[in-house]
């Protein structure tokens, strides 16, 4: 190989490297966006990783909240990969693709499971519609550990038990809504999280973003999709 072509393939893997190590801490977010600040961020105050996604959808703020606040495990879906999360998460969570009044009344302190039995979950730390809402969720890394949901002392105490075990993840999932005036809005998803034990985060910190940046891509396309399709019913309805 000779010197410009060596230089030339060490200039490509470069500028892959840089690319992907960019998407694994923010897509599609404005400078602004990935350095302001959002509802959630005072929940963990130095964490060892966060990633910022953005998104335009092209329609109202208001248009947009319902589809947020009705997701989770056996209430919406969160409007991803079906196939993967059987594949990689083992749950059937099918994704609703209409509007479930049940689940439109989250409230502070409201407990979203994220898997059978509440073997993962979110706590609801803030709603403030069409705006912000923010989940937090302390769950072992791979293996979950199913309680009765109706039972606020046992859902603390797996929280517990994983922190004083030392291998945990904790983190928080902050949705804003920003309406842009000419009837699109910027939809914002940060997540900040601690990792025990460290050295995973030292070892896998890119990866792990990567991986996030792909489970978000699909959100996203998830939400647009549903509210493109909502919108339009209504128009011709």
């Amino acid at each position: 190989m000779t010197s410009a072509r060596r230089t030339l393939r060490g200039a490509a893997l470069a500028g892959v490297w840089a690319y992907l190590t960019r998407m694994a801490r923010r897509s599609g977010a404005t400078d602004a966006e990935f350095h302001g600040a959002l509802p959630g961020d005072d929940v963990l105050s130095h964490p060892m990783v966060e990633w910022t996604r953005a998104t335009t959808v092209d329609a109202p703020a208001e248009a947009v909240w319902p589809w947020l606040v009705q997701m989770g495990y056996r209430r919406a879906g969160w409007y991803t990969t079906e196939w993967l999360d059987r594949l990689v998460w083992r749950v059937d969570n099918p994704n609703a693709d209409e509007i479930l009044p049940q689940f439109q009344h989250l409230a502070v302190g409201d407990i979203v499971p994220d898997g059978p039995d509440h073997a993962a979950f979110f706590r609801t730390l803030a709603v403030n519609p069409p705006e912000a809402l923010v989940y937090r969720s302390i769950r072992h890394p791979y293996r979950g550990h199913p309680v009765k949901a109706a039972d606020p002392e046992a859902l603390a105490q797996v929280e517990r038990d994983l922190v004083a075990a030392g291998v945990y993840i904790d983190f928080t999932w902050a949705f804003a809504l920003r309406n842009r005036g000419n009837g699109t809005t910027r939809l914002i998803l940060r997540t900040r999280a601690d990792v025990a034990p460290g050295w995973v985060v030292s070892l896998a910190r890119g990866p792990l973003g990567l991986v996030d940046w792909y489970h978000v891509s699909t959100m996203f396309r998830g939400i647009k999709r549903r509210v493109r399709a909502a919108q339009h019913t209504a128009e011709v309805g």
